[in-house]
């Protein structure tokens, strides 16, 4: 679950573009080059995609949090878990759907497997 948290927030270090604009941007800036692309998600504005970019290393903290102070409730540590992978996956759709999923960097991939382990390790609390 740590491993799981970890790799959420490192995510926010690597590359979430492989090639092309926005290649070595991060948070506002990535999400500006993106929208200024043109391909846009319906129903998601640049502000909106950049608030979803920071929840990604922002949930990878919290499932830290919640794993120190309820350990003892897993269920509070499930849910957190279970946020970081909608949010995880939601964000790498939301990025593949605006610059297309050939074109998606490491920063998604460590993401979603981060926010996988972090939701498997959740469910192992009470194994």
């Amino acid at each position: 679950m740590l491993a799981g948290g970890a790799l959420l927030v490192g995510s926010a270090f690597l590359p979430w573009v492989r090639h092309g604009p926005g290649h070595s941007l991060h948070g506002h800036a990535l999400a500006d080059a993106v929208i200024a692309l043109g391909n846009n998600v319906p129903g998601l504005s640049g502000a909106r995609l950049t608030i979803l970019w920071y929840l990604v290393p922002a949930l990878g903290a919290c499932t830290w949090v919640a794993l120190g102070l309820f350990s003892n409730r897993p269920v509070v540590v499930r849910v957190v878990a279970l946020g970081a992978l909608v949010v995880a996956a939601g964000a790498t759709l939301a990025f593949g759907h605006a610059i297309g999923f050939g074109d998606l960097g490491s920063g998604p991939a460590v993401a979603v497997l981060g926010a996988a382990l972090s939701t498997e390790g959740s469910f192992a609390l009470t194994s």
